[in-house]
């Protein structure tokens, strides 16, 4: 998503309203803020601990959140795209809520399969798989060939640690080698980044057998789409 254009409405007005609000946005990203937001907004993002296990970063990101609830509700949890959309941290906050007897309310927001569904023009009544790429590969989940599919963080692929500043680049060798049990070599895929604030796509694309041969620069941040093969008897 781009921040702070695909805010909605809703989510502005709910900000208004609360006393504190918590992102794992960098600070610099909430400078874009209209000046009586950004006073009240906290950046949790130094919880973010490079070459470590994401899941616990991802808890200690949700226990800052919590004990600054229970000392400045109405608190406001800002992360980017669509909160409950691969997002372990809403999914913590929404279960400690509900838990404690919180009155927890998620607002609807842009995903980021929604940008990426704008920036090539695919309507998904055709049919669409949505997997985290290294949920895919590691679970032995099924592709139907005849319906496109949107491989989630293809650029973390293989690894539980966390790369938010190195420029770390994954095998994508297994991912390619799984795709090709169902597509041909020749197949098109892309990797995708949403939309930037200046409206410029970025999109790479490439055939399945070419995905472990891109540079770093072409797929991190990314988000794989694999159109549907018409030629499929799946």
């Amino acid at each position: 998503m781009s921040f702070p254009e695909h805010l909605t409405l809703q989510s502005v007005e709910i900000l208004n309203l609360c006393n504190r609000i918590c992102s794992n946005l960098p600070e610099s990203d909430l400078d874009a803020l209209p000046q009586n937001l950004r006073a009240k907004s906290r950046s949790f993002w130094e919880l973010y601990q490079e070459g470590r296990d994401r899941s616990e970063n991802y808890k200690d990101v949700a226990r800052a959140v919590i004990d600054v609830t229970e000392e400045e509700a109405p608190v406001a949890w800002l992360t980017p795209g669509h909160p409950i959309i691969f997002d372990s941290v809403s999914q913590t906050l929404l279960e400690a809520g509900q838990a404690r007897g919180w009155r927890v309310c998620v607002v609807p927001a842009i995903s980021c399969l929604d940008t990426i569904l704008a920036d090539i023009g695919y309507d998904p009544a055709g049919g669409l798989i949505v997997y985290e790429a290294t949920s895919l590969v590691a679970g032995n989940l099924p592709l139907l060939p005849s319906l496109a599919t949107l491989l989630l963080q293809p650029s973390a692929f293989g690894s539980h640690v966390a790369h938010y500043q190195s420029q770390w680049a994954p095998d994508l060798v297994p991912l390619r080698d799984y795709l090709l049990q169902f597509f041909a070599p020749s197949h098109p895929c892309a990797f995708i980044r949403c939309q930037s604030q200046n409206m410029n796509r970025n999109v790479i694309w490439c055939e399945i057998q070419q995905i472990n041969s891109l540079s770093f620069d072409a797929i991190a941040g990314s988000t794989l789409f694999l159109p549907s093969d018409p030629n499929s008897g799946f």
